[in-house]
C-alpha cells in the first residue's frame, strides 16, 4: 500500500477558518498548535503523514516532527508557497502519494501540473472540523460557528479549470488520446 504525504499550506488553512484563526483569546502559536493537533488526532489512524508549511517571516520557529505531523518553516525571503512547490517537485513520482491542501490558486496549479493531488482548503476544513464534537448549548462561541471564507465566482472558475484540466491530462508517461 502506497503511503500518503499531505502537504498543508499552514497559514492559508488557519486563516480560512474562524475555529483556527487567531483572535481574541487565541494566539497565532495556539492556532498553529490547534492545526497540528487536528491533523494528528482527528484525521484518523491511516497511513497519511502531514507536512505543514509556514512562512518564516511570522517569527519563524524550528522545524518539528511530532508523530504523523511535521512542521517546516520557510527561510525569508523564501515563502511557504516556494517551499511547497519545491517539495512537490522533489516528491511527486516517488514512493508516496502527494496531496497539497491549499486555497492558493497558483500553488494548486503548480501541484496539479507536477502530478500531485490538490484538496481545496475549504473542503478539507469542512471534512476535518465538522462540528468539533460540540453539543448545542455547550458554550460554543458565535464566531467559532461561522462558515469558512467563501470563494468568489472567479476563484470557483479557476478551481474548476484546474480539476477539469487534471482529469483530461493523461498520467505521466502516457500519450494523450488522439481525436
Amino acid at each position: 500500500m502506497e503511503s500518503r504525504l499531505v502537504i498543508v499550506d499552514g497559514y492559508n488553512l488557519i486563516l480560512r477558518s474562524p475555529r483556527l484563526r487567531p483572535g481574541p483569546g487565541r494566539t497565532l502559536e495556539e492556532s498553529r498548535a490547534m492545526l497540528a493537533s487536528l491533523l494528528a488526532w482527528m484525521m484518523g489512524g491511516n497511513d497519511a503523514r502531514f507536512l505543514i508549511v509556514y512562512d518564516g517571516a511570522e517569527g519563524s520557529g524550528r522545524d518539528e516532527l511530532t508523530g504523523r505531523v511535521q512542521v517546516r518553516w520557510s527561510s525569508p525571503p523564501e515563502k511557504a508557497d516556494d517551499v511547497i512547490r519545491r517539495i512537490v517537485e522533489q516528491r511527486v513520482g516517488g514512493d508516496e502519494h502527494i496531496t497539497v491542501v491549499t486555497a492558493d490558486i497558483e500553488v494548486a496549479r503548480h501541484a496539479r501540473a507536477e502530478g500531485a493531488d490538490v484538496s481545496l482548503a475549504d473542503l478539507f476544513l469542512a471534512s476535518a472540523l465538522g462540528d468539533l464534537g460540540h453539543e448545542a448549548g455547550e458554550g460554543v462561541d458565535d464566531e467559532a460557528t461561522d462558515k469558512p471564507v467563501q470563494l468568489s465566482k472567479k476563484e470557483l472558475a479557476e478551481w474548476a479549470e484546474i480539476f477539469t484540466r487534471r482529469s483530461a491530462t493523461p498520467p505521466a508517461g502516457e500519450a494523450e488520446p488522439e481525436n
